[in-house]
């Protein structure tokens, strides 16, 4: 079934590896410190003013009570999500942009129950990238090693959205943006 193979952004968090649907990313920008709202999560780091329209950025190590540092290969993923408000634009601040990954929608392996950092409700499921055959040198007695599978966490960015976190912050935003071309 070729409808259920869909291109996914991978990304990483930490040591793991994330992806979001790739239809679903507008850009991919250089970590830029937002302007802080009152009010919110810790993990909401604040708003920037992408080319007129006010987004919100989400740090989804934080959101997953991850490790969080900000260096050169800190970026926002600028993605679309739906809310109950219609479609909202969003950054989401990862470690570093992967790869473009297709993964057979239809054939995901489901999250486990005892993942400790990411709540089950936010991930579409759980697929794998081959590894590499890598052949040591002859004098490791001459054996192949084959790389392991990386496995990826799908997430289902409108779940991560839906829970009014985005309507509180648009609440926010209402309040303390500056109105105008900025």
């Amino acid at each position: 079934m070729a409808e259920a193979k869909k291109d996914f952004l991978t990304f990483r968090l930490g040591q793991e590896q994330f992806a979001v649907e790739i239809l679903r990313v507008q850009e991919i920008r250089g970590w830029e410190k937002p302007m802080p709202l009152p009010n919110v999560p810790p993990f909401v780091k604040g708003v920037v003013d992408l080319r007129g329209t006010v987004v919100p950025i989400i740090d989804l190590r934080e959101r997953f009570n991850l490790d969080a540092s900000y260096d050169a290969t800190t970026v926002v993923i600028v993605v679309h999500v739906i809310t109950s408000k219609g479609e909202r634009v969003v950054g989401l601040v990862v470690d570093a942009v992967s790869d473009v990954q297709q993964f057979d929608v239809d054939s995901l392996q489901p999250a486990p129950d005892i993942a400790a950092t990411i709540d089950n409700q936010f991930i579409l499921g759980l697929a794998t990238i081959p590894g590499e055959a890598v052949k040591e040198d002859a004098t490791s007695e001459e054996t192949e090693k084959v790389a392991k599978n990386k496995m990826v966490i799908l997430i289902d960015i409108d779940k991560l959205a839906s829970e009014g976190l985005i309507e509180q912050m648009s609440k926010s935003e209402e309040e303390f943006m500056p109105m105008g071309n900025g």
